[in-house]
């Protein structure tokens, strides 16, 4: 499968995760109506992405991984001309759908073409091109900012980033390749799929880790911004290290998995995360928030290509794509809620709380990782099976 597409299509997301919560809120948005924003993608994702999982093994991949970038151009084009609170909840509902489509699509094809031995190395580098996209638009994105006042730069970077979603879409229409690799009936696709005690573990472990994360998505820069009383762009260049992480370590990491097993890294990856996150509301410099950040990216990128490598092997042909389905929807359970849980919190407690129970809850996820997973998969996350 082509990447290209990935590429183009993930233009708008830094911007966007960077300059919604703000420009939002600049605008007299409370962070509740905020975190409802948040909360709408992913319950969009929650209830899209089973059907998307159904479709895969039922019609083949490629004209739905094609498809998600139509989702993503309107999603762009709506964005761009948005004046109320509905225009921006109609945006993050297209860009669901667009989101659903493109990841749930995506991963299933890796896991169509890779095996046991190469698959976490192959979906680590999945994130690459994303997140290079996501950086190339945010220069795009951040330099209209200053050059033209934030509204009409926010109406010209997303109708750029709509036209870099219609080129990915025309590009993973006509390079594309149908990766599914059998063609079987309904009957013996449905008599397949078994939710087994190893898989509901991890779907538990992945929505609680999803909540825990959303908790702080909408309010960081918030907080971070009130705490430091920096601009936009200033906090942007703050986590821009994060960002290199994201973009080169996961495929490296992903390597590392292959040869070390899954459960040790997501492990470690997300205790990593949470330690972090216990410790960034008490920071009194932006420079050593920013350094924490990224090593808070880091934990991420060594846990997220295990996870999604272990759900492959979990997987078979005949289910390949109703299992991913099944864990992204998991996933976008747990991110739903977060961030309405941290507007909250931020809104009518002290905001450094949502923090802290974010850190809490990733200790105790990496504990169930290892209380729950390690033997369950001892020998799935050893490596290539013989």
């Amino acid at each position: 499968m082509t990447f290209t597409p990935v590429f183009l299509g993930s233009a708008a997301f830094v911007f966007l995760n960077f300059a919604l919560p703000i420009y939002t809120h600049d605008q007299g948005v409370s962070a509740t109506a905020i975190g409802g924003l948040f909360s709408v993608f992913t319950l969009t994702m929650l209830l899209v992405r089973p059907l998307v999982g159904w479709a895969l093994d039922r019609f083949g991949r490629k004209r739905f991984y094609a498809t998600a970038f139509l989702f993503y151009t309107l999603a762009c084009l709506v964005f761009a001309a948005a004046e109320t609170l509905t225009d921006f909840y109609l945006a993050r509902f297209l860009q669901g759908i667009g989101a659903s489509l493109m990841w749930v699509t995506a991963r299933t094809m890796i896991a169509d073409v890779t095996g046991d031995g190469s698959r976490a190395e192959t979906m680590g580098r999945l994130n690459a091109p994303s997140v290079r996209g996501g950086m190339v638009g945010a220069v795009y994105g951040f330099t209209l900012l200053g050059m033209m006042p934030i509204q009409q730069a926010w109406t010209w970077a997303f109708g750029g980033y709509a036209l870099l979603a219609a080129a990915g879409m025309i590009v993973a229409a006509l390079r594309g390749t149908e990766t599914q690799p059998v063609q079987v009936s309904p009957r013996e696709r449905q008599m397949a799929l078994r939710i087994g005690v190893p898989l509901r573990k991890l779907l538990i472990i992945v929505l609680l880790s999803n909540f825990a994360s959303a908790l702080i998505e909408p309010v960081y820069l918030i907080y971070l911004q009130d705490k430091f009383t920096l601009g936009i762009r200033e906090l942007a260049f703050a986590f821009f290290p994060a960002g290199i992480v994201y973009a080169t370590l996961p495929r490296y990491a992903g390597r590392l998995t292959d040869r070390l097993g899954r459960t040790p890294m997501i492990a470690l990856g997300v205790s990593s995360a949470a330690l972090v996150s216990l410790l960034l509301p008490w920071l009194s410099d932006i420079l050593w928030v920013a350094a924490c950040y990224t090593l808070f990216a880091a934990g991420w990128a060594l846990a997220g290509p295990a996870e999604d490598a272990l759900v492959g092997d979990l997987s078979s042909d005949l289910d390949r794509g109703r299992v991913f389905g099944i864990k992204e929807a998991a996933a976008s359970a747990g991110a739903a809620l977060g961030p309405l849980v941290g507007g909250v919190i931020y809104d009518h407690w002290r905001p450094e709380l949502a923090f802290v129970i974010n850190g809490l809850l990733l200790l105790l996820t990496a504990g169930l990782v290892i209380g729950w997973l390690q033997r369950e998969f001892s020998e799935r996350a050893s490596g290539p099976e013989a």
